[in-house]
Formats: structure tokens, sequence, C-alpha cells
């Protein structure tokens, strides 16, 4: 598949978003690499590996993948002041996830047993705005981290997270300050 320059440089940003967010999330497991390259349906790809098996996941698990799936959407929303159908799967995703959280594994304000419940569909559209502000707003305080993450994505194609911290890195000791705290990623 081949993308357009401007296709090309909204899936970079859109996948610095999801980066640049599950950077921070503490429950998920850790960011492994990021790539534009485009494989079957993706146009990119943020690839988790998890350190250990993970049988059991909690309420606040899932929360913080639902920001992560919105991360994409955020960046092009802040980006580009738009989202378009790149995020279509993300926001599939994410759908089916809130609607277990609520309908499945008993992780709503309420248990709910029937999937027609309207009171239980009011609360997935909850679950899913909550986390599309929450990601909104990560983009929005690191804008600068993520358009330097999107601009090594479109000169490199594929980083991994080894890479991404060392850039980070180098850009807050060559600036002094940067808009993203390494202290707080997760090891």
């Amino acid at each position: 598949m081949v993308l357009k320059d401007s296709e090309r440089e909204m899936v970079a940003y859109h996948e610095a978003g999801h980066a640049i967010i599950n950077l921070q999330k503490k429950l998920l497991p850790p960011l492994y690499r990021v790539s534009i390259i485009p494989r079957g349906q993706a146009l990119g790809a943020t690839t988790l590996l998890p350190t250990e098996d993970q049988n059991l996941q909690s309420r606040n698990f899932f929360l913080e993948e639902l920001v992560v799936l919105m991360g994409g959407r955020a960046a092009e929303k802040v980006f580009y002041g738009n989202t378009s159908n790149g995020a279509a799967g993300d926001l599939d995703m994410a759908r089916k996830i809130a609607y277990n959280m609520v309908h499945q594994w008993g992780m709503g304000e309420k248990l709910y047993y029937q999937p027609e419940e309207h009171d239980a569909e009011i609360e997935i559209n909850r679950l899913l705005e909550q986390a599309d502000q929450q990601a909104l707003a990560i983009i929005e305080a690191q804008k600068k981290s993520t358009q330097k993450l999107a601009e090594a994505l479109l000169a490199r194609e594929t980083l991994s997270r080894e890479e991404i911290l060392e850039m980070f890195q180098k850009a807050a000791m060559a600036e002094g300050e940067f808009d993203i705290e390494l202290s707080s990623f997760p090891v």
C-alpha cells in the first residue's frame, strides 16, 4: 500500500499520539515499538510487549487502555483540527472494551445484565468520552513531544521504546526543559 505524503504524515502523528500516552501508563504493557509502515489493513502500529503473562485485568487497566486507544484520534485533533477514518479500528476496539467493562465484567457504575439497557449505553459512551478527553488533554500538554516523535517516525518509519526515550532524553538535555517528564515513564 502506498500512502500520499499527507496521509503518511497524519499516520505518524496518529501513532505518535498512541505512543506518547502509552509511555506514561503504568498498568499497561510497555511500548515495544511504533511504526508507520502499513501492514494489512493497518496504516501504522503501536506495539506493546508484556513483560509477563497477564491473565486478570483491573478496571483501571482497561481505563488506561481506553485512553491509549484514543491517543491517535487526539493527536489528529490537536495537529489537524479534525479526525480521520484512520481511527476506526481504535474506536471499534475501545467500544468493545467499554461494552465488556459494563456488560460482561461488572466494571460499570452499576451492574447491567441486559445488553439493550439504555443506561448501560450511556455509561459506555461516558467511558469513551472521558477517555477521549483525557487523551486530548495529554496530547495538548505534550504537543512538543508528540510532534518530535511524529517527525522522527517520518524520518525513520519505525522506532523502538529505547530509541524514543533516548531521543526525548537528548531533547530534554539540549533544550533544558521539555514538555514530558522522563522520570514518569514506567521502566
